[in-house]
């Protein structure tokens, strides 16, 4: 039987049989790209991007929400970065993302899964789509001034005739090209994702471990406040609690181990009795209970020594009252006098530094 369709592109007529089907863009679902140097750049339709039943924690649906509107009000191409360490919920968020954009705004979902020549060009061809890079840094390049990088720059700049939304996300903004960070022409939002708070972690426990005892949520509470728990550690844990398993003997066993160097970084906020405030910070081992430590902060000459079973837990992080700590090398005589007349009026609150999941 004779090919019932004849298609001529660049010169060249191929023929196909009466299966083929033409459209005049591309039907709304999720599909991946398919090179080879015989036949160049396709796409393969696959499951959809999509957040199911799991349950959605911090700020995803508001973060979700604003993309969606800027982008329905923009009348360029859109750009989003996601950036934060493993575990953090960007998987997540591009999933919802994606889900939004397809059943609401009707669009396409191309993900981007390897490096191949002439990609931003195949990009550009495409109509308006929603265009995914998970984990871009890993995929384009160990360099950001890698050319797998740098050919994306004149795309990601909005200036195309069609109008898309292009979404990154990225572990380590280190290994990103410099000219897509800061640059809200090409990418109009960064949004960084940090380690889940306290109350977050308290929450996520009690959603997903039925009946969990208030000793067990403070338990592993405690622990998030010295060491960073993603959701991934957080599922793991819930999933042993859920067992029967006592925290305190399972943390060891799970794959959440204390990094080799075990210094974390710390503020110590300083209230004096006139209501003023220093902060100093410096880097401790929060798992020694016993040892002297010491925070230095020779900007304001402030010597913070202290054990951390003198610490106690709270909301904020962890409290040192009077006479468990001890200030040295005072700034001024007045603080030594200050210090000396009513030590029961200076107390100190550590926290964990975040500026790591936010720098950029």
């Amino acid at each position: 039987m004779p090919a019932s369709t004849i298609v001529v592109s660049g010169g060249q007529f191929r023929l196909y049989d009466d299966s083929v089907q033409t459209f005049d863009r591309l039907p709304v679902a999720t599909y991946a790209i398919n090179f080879s140097k015989m036949d160049g750049y396709s796409l393969r339709q696959v499951a959809p991007l999509a957040s199911g039943d799991e349950t959605v924690y911090g700020s995803h649906v508001q973060r979700v929400d604003r993309i969606v509107r800027a982008y329905v009000a923009m009348d360029r191409s859109l750009g989003v970065i996601l950036s934060g360490d493993k575990g953090m919920g960007k998987s997540l968020m591009l999933r919802m993302l994606a889900e939004h954009t397809r059943e609401q705004l009707e669009l396409p979902t191309i993900l981007v899964q390897h490096s191949t020549p002439g990609l931003a060009s195949f990009l550009d061809d495409l109509g308006e789509v929603v265009v995914v890079f998970d984990e871009f840094e890993k995929v384009f390049g160990s360099n950001g001034e890698d050319e797998a990088q740098t050919q994306f720059l004149s795309l990601f700049d909005g200036l195309s005739v069609t109008k898309r939304l292009y979404v990154l996300s990225v572990n380590d903004l280190g290994r990103v090209n410099e000219f897509m960070l800061n640059r809200p022409g090409r990418f109009h939002y960064h949004m960084r994702f940090a380690y889940p708070d306290p109350e977050t972690v308290a929450t996520y426990l009690r959603d997903q471990v039925s009946g969990i005892a208030a000793a067990q949520v403070d338990e592993v509470v405690e622990f998030s406040r010295k060491y960073d728990l993603n959701f991934d550690h957080l599922r793991a844990i819930a999933f042993e609690l859920r067992r029967g398993e006592p925290f305190a003997e399972v943390i060891g066993e799970l794959n959440i181990k204390r990094i080799e160097r075990p210094d974390a970084a710390v503020e110590a906020r300083i209230m004096w009795q006139g209501g003023e405030s220093d902060v100093i910070t410096g880097s401790i081992d929060l798992f020694d209970r016993d040892g002297v430590q010491a925070i230095n902060d020779y900007e304001i000459d402030v010597t913070l020594r202290f054990r951390m079973r003198d610490a106690v837990s709270t909301k904020d992080g962890y409290r040192l009252s009077a006479g468990s700590f001890e200030l040295v090398d005072m700034r001024s005589e007045h603080r030594k006098a200050q210090e000396a007349e009513l030590p029961a009026a200076v107390s100190v609150v550590l926290s964990r530094s975040r500026k790591r999941a936010i720098d950029f």
